[in-house]
């Protein structure tokens, strides 16, 4: 830094230097200037002058020898051109006289003045005594002209005169010679400060640009490591969602359940406490995806049909837990002028109501909390404006922290987190959905009495109810008869299951085991249908797909399956060329659904429900349900997932000697696709979610780790695998 400094202070210090040289040297070259020229117009003045008294010294000269012949040249000179002659001579004498007083106190000019005087007077009397023919008094006038001789003294102080000025200009010619001189030392030197200059700025501008490309190379480096920081970061997020949601939706949901089971007082109250503290665990995960989507611009605000006193009963059966346990109450009303049905996002409008009663309940006591919602005017005729408001009788909220609770990472007090829990990013996601949604969030609030957060959103007005899937509706039913379908797996196991599903509705399947294969198959032969895994040996099928449309401009409906149903894995699906995709473990209605959404013909449906999983003694209720309980089926597809994890076991403990975590995970991701027909539930693939290999210190520790895994399938897959 502190050369730095230097290196700052030196170029100043120069360019002042410089610009001081510029103004000093311009300074002597402006007088310099100014002198050459002013010595420049005397030696011309001077070399006037001196013309001018070469001439009049002349015409002096011949005014005096003419008017001594007066009487003998009357012919030859007449004496009006005499005449003319001495008023030019005195004119000269005048004009020469102004000259060179101007030029200050110049000698001997009197003297001049005074002979051209004399000579003019002489010379008038003789021209006005020839002109009256007074011979003596002409005689008498040519004697004096001829003895005073006035012409030799105008001659003579002339001459003198000449000399002054002559010498007036010899000094003026060396003070510009001296001048001259100073200016080109002067110039010399600011030649030399220049070129000093111009160095040592080209030396710090080269450092400087030396310094500029170094650090953006070091920027570039620090740019790379951020983008892979980030993209670590929403590959971490996306397994996170996927691995906390997932586990604390089952928690959370079979608390539910449970408590509606009888139970005892204890055992209600553990229920309760389960419920509650889960779903705060699942508002906390929430928030920080959430947090991080936001921060990232990645937010997307959907726009669907949703009824909206089906998403407040949702709300209320959701907190309907912990009111209790805090004996709190909770009412909602919706304005009967607000209409029902809106579209727009449900899930995010849910979020925000959930944030805020979340926090209502939070922060009280005693009393409870009410929601309403109402209409407001809107400008667009599509659109509806609606306001909610949630209302506590809670702590309340200082007038000072009112402004800053909307804030990122902020809470009422620093014992807020201990004593309610929270990230202290809830209003602040608030603030940003609701912003989202074309409206604004504001909250009026009272030390003792409570809050009332009020917020607004723009919705689009819907033509139509949201389809809405009945949990007991029966199984899907459709006829695909005449349509063939290519069924791209490499897992044996699910090739089995996918041929005998399908068979079931009639649909004619062909198999491949990898995106070749699949490539050979399709420009050989036109499929109604592409169903195909994503991770596949020798190629997969982002791959296969890009070729199929890219290359072959295949058009044939193509639904991806994956193991992976993060956002990012399913934009990936549908930016390579997907049409649709369906996750793993594969379901009977969601497979058959998207097949009748692609290939609507012949299809004949019953609305599409999940299959309600049992649990039995062998784990194997899915697995009867999803084959329709044909015994043959279900010994040939067991069959196939026994020959399928033997080999698997194998590959895993070949990649876990080997040290190869990525190929361990790529087998993982296999094994849980080769047990997908035991359905979503059974232990195995229970197992398979909560388990992952972990990259230890050593092979050694991978190969425990390893060793743990393929044991605990073992032992799960013991009613699988006995005969």
């Amino acid at each position: 830094m502190q050369k730095r400094n230097y290196n700052y202070f030196l170029l100043i210090f120069f360019a002042f230097l410089l610009v001081v040289s510029i103004i000093f040297t311009q300074t002597l070259t402006d007088k310099a200037t100014q002198a050459l020229q002013k010595g420049n117009v005397e030696a011309v003045e001077t070399f006037k002058t001196n013309n001018e008294m070469q001439h009049l010294v002349n015409l002096s000269f011949t005014l005096q020898s003419r008017l001594s012949q007066v009487n003998n040249m009357d012919k030859v000179f007449p004496l009006d051109i005499l005449s003319d002659s001495l008023t030019l001579f005195g004119y000269n004498a005048n004009v020469l006289n102004d000259a060179v007083a101007r030029k200050g106190n110049v000698p001997n000019l009197k003297r001049l003045m005074d002979a051209v005087n004399i000579q003019l007077n002489i010379s008038y009397a003789i021209l006005d005594a020839r002109q009256q023919m007074n011979v003596p008094l002409l005689d008498s006038l040519t004697r004096v002209l001829t003895k005073t001789k006035p012409a030799e003294n105008v001659y003579h102080y002339g001459v003198l005169v000449e000399k002054f000025l002559e010498n007036q200009l010899q000094k003026t010619l060396v003070t510009n010679s001296a001048h001259a001189s100073q200016l080109s030392a002067y110039n010399r030197v600011l030649s030399v400060a220049a070129v000093i200059a111009v160095l040592i700025f080209t030396t710090i501008i080269v450092i400087r640009q030396w310094q500029q490309l170094v650090l953006i190379k070091e920027l570039r480096v620090a740019r790379e490591a951020a983008v892979k920081s980030r993209n670590a970061k929403d590959e971490f997020l996306a397994n996170m969602s996927h691995e906390l949601r997932t586990p604390l939706n089952s928690l959370i949901g079979f608390g539910n359940l449970l408590s509606d089971t009888p139970l005892d007082h204890n055992q209600k109250e553990y229920t309760n406490t389960i419920i509650s503290n889960g779903y705060n665990l699942l508002h906390i995960v929430n928030d920080i995806l959430d947090f991080s989507s936001i921060e990232a611009g990645k937010l997307r605000i959907k726009r669907i049909p949703f009824n909206l006193p089906e998403l407040f009963e949702d709300l209320k059966r959701m907190f309907s837990a912990i009111v209790n346990e805090k004996k709190l109450t909770y009412h909602w009303d919706i304005d009967p002028q607000t209409p029902q049905l809106i579209k727009g996002d449900p899930e995010r409008l849910k979020q925000v109501l959930v944030n805020l009663i979340n926090n209502a309940i939070k922060f009280t006591s005693y009393g409870g909390v009410h929601i309403h919602v109402g209409v407001l005017p809107c400008e667009k005729e599509e659109m509806h404006k609606l306001v909610f408001s949630v209302k506590d009788t809670g702590e309340g909220i200082p007038k000072e922290k009112v402004d800053l609770i909307f804030e990122r990472f902020e809470q009422l007090e620093q014992m807020t987190t201990r004593q309610h829990g929270g990230t202290g990013l809830g209003l602040s996601i608030v603030k940003s959905l609701v912003e989202s949604m074309g409206g604004s969030v504001s909250v009026n609030s009272e030390i003792g009495l409570g809050s009332k957060f009020t917020f607004t959103a723009i919705f689009e007005k819907a033509m139509e109810a949201p389809a809405v899937a009945s949990r007991n509706a029966g199984r899907p039913t459709a006829d695909f008869s005449g349509y063939t379908a290519l069924v791209v797996e490499d897992n044996a196991a699910n090739r089995v299951l996918l041929k005998h599903l399908l068979k079931k509705y009639n649909l004619h399947i062909e198999l491949a085991e990898n995106g070749l294969e699949a490539l050979e198959r399709i420009q050989a032969k036109h499929y109604d249908l592409v169903l195909m895994d994503i991770q596949m040996p020798h190629m997969n099928g982002y791959k296969a797909i890009s070729i199929i449309r890219e290359e072959l401009h295949i058009n044939t409906p193509a639904i991806a399956m994956t193991a992976y149903v993060m956002e990012n894995e399913v934009k990936r699906c549908f930016a390579a060329g997907f049409n649709d995709y369906i996750s793993k473990p594969i379901e009977e209605p969601d497979i058959i659904g998207k097949i009748i959404k692609w290939m609507p013909a012949r299809a004949e449906v019953a609305p599409p429900a999940a299959v309600v999983e049992t649990t039995g003694e062998d784990g194997l209720d899915f697995f009867r349900e999803l084959v329709g309980g044909d015994e043959a089926i279900m010994n040939e597809l067991l069959g196939e997932i026994r020959k399928q994890w033997v080999y698997d076991k194998e590959a895993l403990r070949a990649a876990a000697a080997a040290g190869d975590t990525l190929e361990m995970g790529r087998i993982l991701h296999r094994v849980k696709s080769t047990f997908s027909a035991l359905g979503p539930n059974h232990p195995i693939q229970q197992l398979l979610k909560k388990r992952t290999i972990a990259t230890g210190s050593s092979t050694g520790d991978i190969g425990n780790t390893t060793e743990d895994v393929i044991r605990e399938i073992d032992q799960f897959g013991k009613t699988v695998f006995i005969s």
